[in-house]
């Protein structure tokens, strides 16, 4: 079987998208499943290296994503027995190959936040209307298909639950030199240390996590909170400022994924306040690095981190400054929800993630080609 995936939003911006997209094809690879890339000519896939070995770029003009998800993607190679998407999108019309598109969450039809600009509100309606092209469906969590269910329940019967994998990276220790060149970096000298890793749009309710982070250090007398990706959001920059909590938060630029991890393992507490999600990279993240996790109670994490970690209604300020002070606080609580969380975080390894994508895609190619048939 020769897979065909799309390619187009790899730009190394480190996206869930290209995360996703890279995991994906390092696990086809480790179980045997060849695979074309389409959306990045003349560039060669190379699985074990970040990002697939592929040259970054600068974000893609409307006009030639446009074109991609009209004409460019309806170019699939004739060796290809199926078409994976790795976004919510499709051509404008069923194609002899059968197309797999993962769907992520539905967040631009749940929130309205998502839909304010004109272009938005129409670039949803089309995927409205070509969704129910696609052959079939991921739903990367139990929570997403049911969303897909409410949005789009002629497609409900099209949905497979699949969830996002985990770099293997994660599931890997780290050296004491990893860790004091990371230290060292970001100047982390304080005790006790919160990590969030994410977006900073705003369902990731990071105002929350920050303003709970400053009483929780206020009672400690010490404490950071470090903020990956936030460096250069002026948004982030403004909180902290009107918190006081300039001399407590580390703001890191993007990082590489080894950076990464070490980060992961230089701190104390793992925090994802977000409000919705589709899945919950972070926390499975935190899983398989074995940190302790305080997380938003929201559908889609709670079924990743399980019993796993401290989960507290997202916007409740209280919740979490005694969340936080409880996992401080309780080291047998949070090394047996770590112990417990390294078990189930086996369940996103990719390669794991892959065989379940495998067994989907010999499904739908010998559905297409009864149907074809008969």
């Amino acid at each position: 079987m020769r897979i065909a995936i799309d390619l187009s939003t790899m730009q190394m911006g480190q996206t869930g998208t290209e995360e996703y997209t890279e995991g994906l094809v390092w696990g086809l690879n480790r179980i045997g499943i060849s695979v074309v890339g389409m959306g990045r000519p003349g560039a060669a896939i190379l699985p074990d290296q970040p990002g697939l070995g592929l040259a970054s770029r600068s974000q893609r003009p409307w006009w030639e994503k446009w074109w991609w998800e009209n004409v460019g993607i309806t170019k699939i190679p004739k060796e290809a027995d199926l078409l994976q998407i790795p976004y919510m999108a499709h051509p404008p019309r069923a194609l002899k190959t059968p197309i797999v598109v993962t769907v992520h969450d539905l967040i631009p039809f749940r929130l309205d936040a998502y839909r304010r600009q004109f272009k938005e509100r129409a670039y949803f309606n089309m995927v409205r209307q070509r969704l129910p092209y696609a052959t079939a469906l991921v739903a990367i969590s139990e929570a997403t298909r049911r969303d897909i269910e409410d949005f789009f329940p002629a497609l409900a019967h099209k949905v497979t639950v699949i969830p996002n994998g985990v770099h293997p990276a994660f599931f890997q220790a780290v050296t004491a030199e990893q860790l004091q060149e990371a230290s060292e970096r970001f100047q982390l000298v304080r005790r006790p240390r919160i990590l969030y890793v994410g977006g900073y749009d705003e369902r990731k309710n990071v105002a929350t996590l920050i303003a709970a982070a400053r009483e929780l250090f206020a009672r400690w007398h010490d404490g950071e909170l470090i903020l990956v990706g936030a460096q250069t959001n002026p948004a982030v920059h403004r909180t902290v400022e009107e918190l006081g909590m300039q001399d407590r938060t580390v703001m890191t630029p993007r990082v590489s994924r080894e950076v990464l991890v070490a980060l992961y393992h230089a701190a104390d507490i793992f925090a994802s306040p977000s409000t919705f999600e589709g899945f919950g990279l972070g926390p499975a993240q935190a899983l398989a690095a074995g940190i302790p996790i305080v997380a938003g109670d929201t559908p889609a994490v709670r079924e990743v981190v399980g019993a796993e970690g401290i989960l507290v209604r997202p916007k409740m300020i209280e919740d979490w400054i005694d969340a936080l002070q409880k996992a401080l606080e309780s080291p047998a609580l949070t090394q047996a929800m770590v112990a417990r969380g390294r078990v189930r975080a086996e369940d996103f390894q990719w390669e794991r993630v892959a065989t379940l994508y495998r067994d989907l895609y010999t499904r739908v190619v010998d559905d297409r080609g009864r149907v074809l048939t008969r």
